[in-house]
């Protein structure tokens, strides 16, 4: 089982403080949760996070904060997440939506997002 952070503030420091390992995120829009996203095989949560941290700043999303869980299976979880949002919310978070900056590269059969 994986280690889950507190919510941080979406910033350089933070992110540089995240862990180099693999997991599942979740970036925040003050107390809207707008994204949930996984660690692809060859990147780490510190290198996915500086990623969208990069993005922001050039206002590409917004948000203001991110939270973070280290686990070995981090597309498994992402999904297990994305079903728990879809099912209590109707809809899945704002980035993760087809129609996002920050639409997946490759569609997948299981791919939530594409119900969106």
């Amino acid at each position: 089982m994986g280690v889950a952070s507190l919510r941080c503030a979406l910033t350089l420091q933070s992110v540089r403080e995240t862990p180099d390992l693999q997991g599942v995120f979740t970036l925040w829009d003050a107390n809207e949760c707008v994204y949930v996203g996984h660690t692809p095989w060859n990147s780490s949560l510190r290198d996915c996070l500086r990623e969208l941290f990069a993005l922001q700043q050039e206002g590409g999303i917004d948000a203001s904060h991110f939270s973070w869980e280290t686990t070995a299976t981090p597309k498994t979880r992402e999904g297990d997440l994305l079903s728990l949002w879809l099912e209590k919310n109707g809809k899945l978070p704002r980035y993760n939506r087809t129609d996002s900056p920050l639409q997946p590269q490759t569609a997948c059969v299981t791919d939530l997002r594409a119900r969106g």
